[in-house]
């Protein structure tokens, strides 16, 4: 008895802390991305359509990933909910982006002003992220 390792408890803890550091590395970059932008937004300034479409691409895949992430390690329903709205958000927006849908929005300075609030909204949000995946 006092040899034996369930080889399936350590497959399963080896897979989650695979995900767990996969997960904190897509991470980083979010931190980078929504710190820019929230700047850059409450100064009245856009970033160029060249970097926004890839970034807008990245955040809808890294909110596929987490949400993903999020379920099998059975999160908390609340977190879900946030995950998900954040998701539903990327990927219509990312959407409406490709199509040129947003650009009236970069032409109002209060409107720039209220992106860079939600920016720094949604950055809390990812420094939470971050909490769960290194405890």
């Amino acid at each position: 008895m006092g040899g034996y390792v369930d080889k399936d408890f350590i497959t399963e803890y080896q897979c989650h802390i695979v995900l767990s550091v996969l997960m904190l590395a897509l991470t980083i970059p979010m931190i980078i991305i929504h710190t820019t932008v929230a700047l850059i937004s409450l100064r009245y300034l856009v970033i160029p359509r060249s970097v926004g479409l890839p970034i807008a691409i990245y955040e809808s895949t890294y909110y596929v990933l987490l949400l993903t992430y999020l379920l099998i390690n059975h999160y908390s329903i609340a977190l879900l909910g946030l995950t998900v709205l954040f998701l539903v958000i990327h990927v219509g927006g990312t959407y409406l982006y490709m199509r040129g849908a947003l650009s009236y929005l970069s032409r109002n300075r209060s409107n720039l002003r209220r992106y860079g609030y939600y920016e720094i909204a949604e950055l809390m949000f990812i420094i939470v992220v971050i909490g769960l995946l290194v405890h």
